[in-house]
């Protein structure tokens, strides 16, 4: 990632929107392609995605590839909901696995919310999300309050720059969060908190809508990943996740880039 930040520069630059969110940028060299939210200096770059130009369905950070871990128990027909399209990652790589490989039997439902018009074009146009794939235009928290779905899988990766959305502190939408899940339902948060309070303040509302809890912590990512669900987590951690015949082939070094998982059950 650093290497794509020092190559965040004009030659570089492929795609510049003007959206209502702030300027989206996509760069592309050699071998990716990626996106950007804001453009000021080299260091307030945040990379919001970054796509293998020769191998698209790959999931290159260790911080999407745990949007994943789902996948470690067999799941006969997956319902999911993914809040914030991004550079669609997620979506290309949840079709490859469903068309390619004996690790996804069925897709039922996949929706995905997005915000932002520009976000969901351009993922459309140097992002490769397949012409299929069902997206919302709208606030993810409006979404939400309006759903009368289930899903077994709810993905949440929402960001302005590094910052969250402010819903993602309310009670009422974790609220909805649950009305929308069934009882095996995995939700899984890419968070990214500014301070320890903010982070041990989410944890205690997550606490109240969810009986477990796994929060993973990454050795050069400053970003956690939290899964919460009504059954046991234990099952998520690192030696399931190194002997996982869907990791070892599509994020074998995964494993290795984990700090730590905490369990609150």
């Amino acid at each position: 990632m650093r290497q794509l930040k020092e190559d965040t520069i004009t030659s570089n630059l492929i795609e510049s929107q003007q959206s209502a969110y702030g300027p989206v940028c996509v760069y592309q060299n050699k071998e990716y392609r990626w996106l950007t939210l804001a453009q000021k200096t080299n260091e307030d770059i945040t990379i919001q995605g970054v796509m293998n130009l020769t191998h698209p369905e790959q999931v290159i950070v260790p911080v999407n590839q745990c949007m994943m871990l789902f996948l470690l128990k067999p799941v006969d027909t997956l319902n999911i909901l993914n809040l914030g399209l991004g550079t669609a990652g997620f979506e290309r790589i949840m079709y490859h696995l469903q068309s390619s490989t004996p690790y996804i039997n069925t897709i039922n439902t996949f929706n995905t919310v997005e915000i932002n018009p520009n976000i969901a074009l351009i993922a459309a146009q140097h992002f490769k999300l397949p012409i299929k794939h069902r997206s919302y235009l709208q606030c993810a928290e409006q979404y939400i309050t309006q759903c009368s779905d289930h899903f077994n899988v709810i993905t949440i990766d929402i960001f302005s720059g590094e910052y969250h959305q402010p819903f993602l502190t309310s009670d009422s939408f974790w609220q909805n969060i649950n009305r929308c899940s069934k009882q095996n339902t995995q939700v899984i948060i890419n968070l990214n908190p500014q301070t320890g309070q903010e982070l041990q303040m989410l944890l205690v509302l997550l606490r109240q809508h969810f009986k477990c809890l796994a929060i993973i912590e990454f050795n050069e990512y400053k970003n956690i990943v939290i899964i919460l669900s009504q059954q046991t987590l234990m099952h998520i951690n690192v030696d399931e996740i190194q002997n996982s015949p869907v990791f070892i082939n599509f994020a074998p070094n995964l494993y290795k880039s984990i700090n730590s998982i905490y369990h609150i059950e």
